[in-house]
């Protein structure tokens, strides 16, 4: 596979607003387990705010910091990822992780856009303030700052303007005392936050915060209620088809043996009629 997929139906990638001449993706990891709303407006509002020329969801394959037991296989995740991004142009999916053996580290995937896109580029890395906070236990955290802008979004029950204080001092001498600019996504200059950006400073930005999590909408799948409106329909029918994170009938509040297929499977695709 390339390492960006637009699936069918999908016409050239949309820009945002122009600046300047260099490529200006944004990069937005995770374990998708499954993507939902959330994941989609904040990256929404990212591309647009920041005038990037594409968002680029890149599904974990082997999450370093995740039991393998309790993530859906890989090759649904994404799949689940391609479908909720088909009707937007200027999203795409990369199966850069999928493709790659061992566990799935940031700073490797980083690596793998720069040599894509060159080194004129101005890599955005999208993560939110819950990982934020995490990430002085990354590999190579301080080469990932350097090679990328680092964006982080807020989080229900999270406030942007604590980060800096949440932070121990060794988190901060891990990640290599970074400063910190907060923005809020309505009034943000792309020209200026390039002007004024400096290697280690960490963009903290307000977003449009929907109170959703995959692991609620996985406790409400396995209980057997509705997800409608907080994933897109044609994630809810591949999940369906595919019967993902369902409480098996005959096993009530146990997951069968090799829930968590580490084997790539064979996924099932809704037919029309179904989303």
């Amino acid at each position: 596979m390339s390492a960006t997929r637009k699936s069918k139906g999908r016409g050239a990638a949309a820009a945002g607003p122009a600046l300047g001449t260099a490529t200006r993706p944004g990069i937005m990891g995770g374990t998708f387990d499954p993507i939902h709303l959330g994941h989609l407006r904040a990256a929404e509002e990212i591309y647009w705010a920041f005038g990037l020329d594409r968002i680029i969801f890149v599904p974990a394959a082997r999450p370093p910091h995740k039991k393998e037991a309790v993530v859906a296989p890989a090759l649904h995740r994404y799949e689940m990822v391609s479908l909720a991004t088909v009707f937007t142009p200027y999203f795409t999916v990369s199966d850069t992780e999928l493709q790659r053996p061992g566990k799935s580290y940031s700073v490797e995937t980083v690596r793998v856009f720069q040599r894509i896109y060159g080194p004129q580029a101005r890599l955005y890395f999208i993560v939110g303030v819950d990982a934020f906070l995490e990430m002085s236990g990354w590999r190579q955290i301080r080469e990932l700052f350097r090679i990328a802008r680092v964006i982080v979004t807020a989080r229900p029950g999270w406030r942007l303007d604590e980060v800096s204080r949440l932070l121990t001092t060794e988190q901060r001498r891990l990640l290599g005392n970074p400063t910190f600019r907060y923005l809020k996504v309505g009034e943000i200059d792309p020209a200026r936050v390039e002007r004024e950006w400096s290697p280690r400073q960490v963009l903290l930005v307000e977003v449009v915060s929907l109170d959703i999590a995959s692991r609620d909408i996985r406790q409400l799948v396995e209980e057997g209620r509705s997800i409608r409106h907080l994933v897109p329909d044609t994630v809810a029918a591949y999940m369906a088809k595919n019967r993902l994170y369902q409480r098996p009938p005959d096993t009530p509040g146990k997951r069968p043996k090799g829930y968590a297929l580490r084997s790539r499977p064979k996924p099932e695709w809704p037919s029309a009629n179904e989303v």
